[in-house]
Protein backbone atom coordinates (compact mmCIF):
# COMPACT_ATOMS: atom_id res chain seq x y z
CA UNK A 1 0.00 0.00 0.00
CA UNK A 2 1.41 3.50 -1.24
CA UNK A 3 0.63 6.23 0.93
CA UNK A 4 0.45 8.44 -2.39
CA UNK A 5 -3.09 6.90 -3.36
CA UNK A 6 -4.19 7.38 0.15
CA UNK A 7 -3.21 11.04 -0.07
CA UNK A 8 -4.91 11.51 -3.79
CA UNK A 9 -8.34 9.80 -2.69
CA UNK A 10 -8.86 11.57 1.06
CA UNK A 11 -7.79 14.94 -0.62
CA UNK A 12 -10.22 14.45 -4.30
CA UNK A 13 -13.19 13.10 -1.20
CA UNK A 14 -11.55 16.37 0.81
CA UNK A 15 -12.05 19.09 -1.81
CA UNK A 16 -15.27 17.58 -3.65
CA UNK A 17 -17.16 18.10 -0.28
CA UNK A 18 -15.25 21.33 -0.25
CA UNK A 19 -13.96 20.86 3.44
CA UNK A 20 -11.33 21.96 5.06
CA UNK A 21 -8.83 20.37 7.07
CA UNK A 22 -10.28 21.61 9.88
CA UNK A 23 -13.86 20.80 9.39
CA UNK A 24 -12.59 16.74 8.68
CA UNK A 25 -10.48 16.64 11.39
CA UNK A 26 -12.98 17.61 13.82
CA UNK A 27 -15.32 14.92 12.53
CA UNK A 28 -12.35 12.59 12.76
CA UNK A 29 -11.52 14.01 15.93
CA UNK A 30 -7.37 14.62 14.80
CA UNK A 31 -5.82 17.99 14.10
CA UNK A 32 -5.74 19.46 10.57
CA UNK A 33 -1.85 19.11 10.38
CA UNK A 34 -2.56 14.91 10.76
CA UNK A 35 -4.84 15.27 7.53
CA UNK A 36 -1.98 17.13 5.95
CA UNK A 37 0.66 14.52 6.67
CA UNK A 38 -1.82 11.59 5.15
CA UNK A 39 -2.76 14.02 1.43
CA UNK A 40 1.24 14.16 1.22
CA UNK A 41 1.93 10.85 1.64
CA UNK A 42 3.73 11.35 4.70
CA UNK A 43 1.83 9.11 6.87
CA UNK A 44 -1.30 7.14 7.33
CA UNK A 45 -4.11 6.79 9.91
CA UNK A 46 -4.61 4.50 12.50
CA UNK A 47 -7.23 1.72 11.23
CA UNK A 48 -9.81 2.76 13.16
CA UNK A 49 -9.74 6.49 12.12
CA UNK A 50 -9.38 4.84 8.63
CA UNK A 51 -12.87 3.41 9.20
CA UNK A 52 -14.20 6.57 10.56
CA UNK A 53 -13.08 8.78 7.31
CA UNK A 54 -14.29 6.04 4.94
CA UNK A 55 -17.50 6.61 6.70
CA UNK A 56 -17.56 10.40 6.32
CA UNK A 57 -17.22 9.76 3.18
CA UNK A 58 -19.40 7.02 2.18
CA UNK A 59 -16.95 4.95 0.43
CA UNK A 60 -15.83 1.50 1.47
CA UNK A 61 -12.64 1.10 3.07
CA UNK A 62 -11.23 -0.48 0.33
CA UNK A 63 -11.55 2.56 -2.12
CA UNK A 64 -10.45 5.16 0.70
CA UNK A 65 -7.14 2.88 0.71
CA UNK A 66 -7.05 2.54 -3.47
CA UNK A 67 -8.09 -0.76 -3.36
CA UNK A 68 -11.00 -0.03 -5.47
CA UNK A 69 -12.31 2.18 -8.45
CA UNK A 70 -15.82 2.68 -7.21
Amino acid sequence: MQGGVFLNNIECLRKARQMTRQELGDRLGVKPPAIYKWERGLGLPQMETAIRTADVFGVSLDYLMGRDSA
